[in-house]
């Protein structure tokens, strides 16, 4: 990489481990219904949330953890919890990893809880989900960022309590996170959530205004908008389908959001829609100006939208970049400034260990100035990183 080039993955994860919960959740009050891991059927190790077996990505199996970049065969998942890497879960081991691969910084992203802590909001009980959710920002801090200033972490939120989100937000943020990660349609997760467009979810939104922290939407995060996977269908073409079908749900999210009125009515709030690629992005803006302005502008009753679709966007949205290339030849279009690029580590679509490479490919036509706002500048001043 040319010198005076620094890498800062907008997209990783961190695999939480099984003692996670049990150690900060009262056994007596909780019993069984705390997130665990547990043998099943078949000698594979699975975790288990209220009760039940984490499986309802939309048909997809949900592993004990989600390591394959660091696996000799990537789409294999490891049965048993003794087979995961160490540097899915112990910060040291993460550091090495990232010196190997070139990466300076990672903003981090569960796995177990949910790409953005779907799993989590799929637990019914409001006290049991705040106590989780609770637990999981408090040990991001206690372990991950404590360790390093290289890891940015991002809490997680309750989404059955308006409120109560809020309150957690701040509270996290005031412990050091550095974002905010939520499942982009909890109302299809948790009957108690309300449709995260409803002006109930306006003083979350305001909060956020005033924390002055992002709020990210990570591909996956909402199963039940996503196709199923066919039950028919080898396993690893199945596993191919459910990489493919993540991203794409993305454009819905996103072309959802820029009609939803919460970017019109909070524009300094910053959002982040990650692990969606960009390829499609100048697509998805043309296509919502030419309705918004066919539609919501010269309708016989215009819908009460003053910003165009693309203005929103490039204010204050974000999309990741990974392996990509077409969409970078799109910049112009999808803004320079929106653009973050992530590493993916240490999901099976991670470009370690050659995410040097990788950039030095996919940028070479890129100029200087414009590479380093997307490969660590963008994700650096959005997360308001001191390196």
């Amino acid at each position: 990489m040319a010198p005076g080039f620094k890498l800062i993955s907008a997209d990783d994860h961190v695999q939480e481990p099984p003692d996670l919960w049990l150690e900060r959740l009262s056994k007596t009050k909780w019993g069984d219904r705390i997130p665990h891991v547990a043998m099943q059927p078949g000698g594979v190790e699975r975790w288990v949330f209220n009760g039940k077996v984490v499986d309802n990505r939309a048909g997809a199996v949900t592993p004990v953890a989600r390591v394959g970049a660091l696996l000799s065969d990537p789409y294999a998942d490891p049965p048993t919890w003794s087979e995961v890497p160490k540097a899915a879960y112990e910060p040291a081991e993460r550091l090495k990893a990232m010196d190997r691969d070139g990466v300076d910084v990672q903003v981090l992203y569960p796995s177990t809880a949910g790409v953005s802590g779907e799993f989590l909001s799929a637990i019914e009980d409001p006290e049991l989900e705040l106590a989780c959710v609770q637990a999981y920002n408090d040990w991001l801090i206690d372990t991950w960022a404590a360790s390093s200033d290289r890891f940015v972490t991002q809490c997680l939120v309750p989404v059955t309590s308006v409120e109560a989100a809020a309150t957690e937000m701040e509270r996290a943020i005031g412990k050091g996170h550095k974002g905010v990660a939520m499942p982009a349609a909890p109302w299809r997760i948790n009957e108690g959530s309300t449709h995260l467009y409803d002006p109930e979810w306006d003083p979350f939104w305001a909060k956020a205004e005033e924390l002055d922290v992002p709020i990210a939407f990570h591909s996956g995060s909402a199963p039940n908008i996503l196709l199923q996977v066919y039950e028919g269908l080898d396993p690893h073409v199945a596993k191919a389908f459910d990489l493919v079908r993540q991203p794409t749900s993305t454009g819905m999210v996103l072309g959802r959001f820029l009609f939803s009125g919460i970017g019109e009515r909070f524009p300094n709030v910053k959002f982040v829609f990650a692990s969606g690629g960009i390829d499609w992005m100048a697509f998805l803006l043309e296509v919502a100006d030419h309705e918004w302005e066919r539609i919501c502008m010269k309708g016989a009753q215009p819908y009460e939208m003053d910003t165009a679709p693309s203005d929103i966007f490039h204010r204050q949205c974000h999309v990741t970049t990974w392996f990509e290339q077409v969409g970078l030849r799109m910049r112009g279009l999808i803004g320079v400034n929106n653009i973050l690029w992530a590493s993916e580590f240490p999901l099976e679509t991670s470009t370690y260990p050659n995410s040097v490479a990788t950039v030095e490919k996919n940028f070479k036509d890129v100029p200087r100035d414009e590479r380093e706002k997307i490969t660590s500048g963008n994700t650096k001043a959005l997360y308001k990183i001191a390196r």
